[in-house]
């Protein structure tokens, strides 16, 4: 599955796609890269899964 450029992916909690507008913030953790997002349904800030 491939992701647009508007998309981070999906909550792990409610399954909704989160796009790129939710972001909250974006690092490096291990050497990869991670962020986190508010979902806009759930509301929750979480880890958006691109699986």
């Amino acid at each position: 599955m491939s992701l647009n450029a508007k998309t981070l992916g999906y909550c792990p909690e409610c399954g909704n796609e989160i796009a790129r507008d939710f972001l909250l913030i974006e690092y490096e953790s291990g050497g990869r890269p991670a962020r986190f997002a508010e979902c806009p349904d759930c509301r929750n800030v979480v880890h958006p899964s691109t699986e």
